[in-house]
């Protein structure tokens, strides 16, 4: 038991000046590991900062209201099909929507702040046998499977 408690002071001993410079950047907890008594909440109030500064570094062009013009999407395979379901819940917006259609995605365009989105496909469709229907907030587009054809088609979408 002896060994353990050891082991664990041997963690907070740790030089982690040394520890930083070798991993190139200040880490934000080694303040935190001397038992200073702070709360809980207090000991990890710095992973969420530490996590956004990661982020930010590691996708500097990263916008998060780009992801407010995005559609919440779902994707259904069968063994012919490959069915993908965007939630749409305006129609007017709906409307202004440009499909687009490859042998691995579905693009939406004509999104706010023109933007787009794309839809990777989990198989390889055939573009041409692509239907799409646009009824109660959903657009629901099914397409049949088929080799691999990187051109892109429109979509003609119903309005119900």
């Amino acid at each position: 038991m002896a060994d353990s408690k050891n082991n664990n002071n041997s963690f907070f001993d740790m030089n982690w000046k040394n520890f930083e410079q070798f991993f190139g950047g200040k880490l934000p907890f080694p303040g935190m590991m001397n038992g200073s008594g702070a709360s809980g909440d207090d000991q990890m109030a710095w992973v969420e900062g530490y996590v956004k500064d990661v982020l930010k570094q590691s996708i500097p062009n990263f916008n998060p209201t780009m992801l407010k013009h995005h559609f919440q999407t779902e994707l259904f395979e069968t063994h012919n099909n490959v069915i993908v379901k965007v939630h749409i819940p305006d129609r007017t917006q709906a409307r202004k929507i440009r499909a687009l259609i490859s042998a691995s995605q579905v693009r939406l365009e004509g999104l706010p702040e023109k933007s787009a989105q794309t839809i990777r496909l989990a198989s390889p469709v055939a573009p041409e046998s692509c239907k799409a229907v646009y009824k109660n907030g959903i657009m629901q587009f099914h397409m049949r499977k088929q080799s691999a054809d990187e051109n892109y088609y429109e979509i003609d979408v119903r309005y119900l």
